[in-house]
């Protein structure tokens, strides 16, 4: 497996500070743009970066990231595009975890071996895709895993405890709860809370989770609960109020919710 991902994965038990994941739509507003956020974020404090493949119908996102992916969308981003992203930002950064995810259909408009192969040489660390159910993702899951780049196991509010556990099992890296259907979410925060306790007795994976986290008192109670926390739609929604400094922007906000992130440390 990669080590950039087994560096999160082995690590973890020993880690005193909840991760921070923070993710990005590739293209907006330019790809070039994109590589400058992904060091700004990392400058911030992220401990990964997820680069989101846009897609013409984004249907498990919010309205925020939904329109950011339509203006990556008229970039006509493509994946060589995502390759080109990936291998710039690794010339300056050999450290921090790049997560690709998509929806599917642009993982099957690409071909499974041509995506895996693609984003392994690009120095990609894991994958994820959205709207690709486990039972239907073992040839990708092979394609990948022949790369050394594990497949990223999404887990809805809804899964039960025999269901974790089989996508447990055929997890690597992390776990990606994903608290909300787009913007709304479909666990309040107490529920959450009450689940993820029950969830970490039942894995060694460390379980990010995804609860439309907007600032950083949110971030310290997500991440008090879960092992770490993804934030999307509040960074898409700095980079589409554009301007000159949206790095500076980007940098402080991320700064802001490390700080509180460390405030829950064990």
């Amino acid at each position: 497996m990669n080590s950039r991902i087994t560096t999160i994965e082995e690590a973890f038990p020993a880690r005193k500070r909840p991760l921070l994941m923070v993710a990005l739509v590739a293209g907006d507003p330019f790809v070039e743009a994109t590589r400058d956020y992904m060091h700004a974020v990392v400058s911030g404090g992220a401990d990964a970066v997820e680069v989101l493949v846009p897609f013409s119908d984004p249907v498990y996102h919010g309205a925020v990231l939904r329109r950011a992916q339509r203006r990556a969308m008229s970039e006509k981003v493509t994946w060589d595009d995502i390759e080109q992203l990936v291998a710039s930002f690794r010339e300056d950064d050999t450290d921090t975890p790049v997560v690709v995810s998509s929806y599917a259909n642009r993982v099957f408009a690409r071909g499974e071996e041509r995506c895996a192969q693609g984003l392994a040489d690009a120095g990609a660390d894991a994958v994820m895709v959205m709207d690709l159910p486990a039972e239907e993702a073992a040839s990708f899951r092979d394609e990948l895993q022949q790369r050394q780049l594990p497949l990223i196991q999404m887990v809805g509010s809804t899964t039960d405890d025999d269901r974790f556990q089989k996508l447990a099992r055929q997890a690597r890296g992390l776990l990606v709860w994903t608290g909300h259907i787009g913007s709304d979410l479909t666990a309040d925060l107490p529920a959450f809370e009450t689940r993820l306790k029950q969830l970490r007795r039942q894995t060694s994976l460390p379980l990010v989770a995804s609860m439309n986290v907007e600032t950083g008192e949110q971030a310290a109670r997500v991440g008090s609960a879960a092992h770490g926390v993804l934030v999307g739609s509040a960074v898409s929604w700095l980079v589409e109020g554009k301007g000159p400094d949206v790095d500076a922007r980007l940098e402080a906000f991320v700064s802001d919710l490390r700080l509180h992130l460390d405030s829950v440390a064990e």
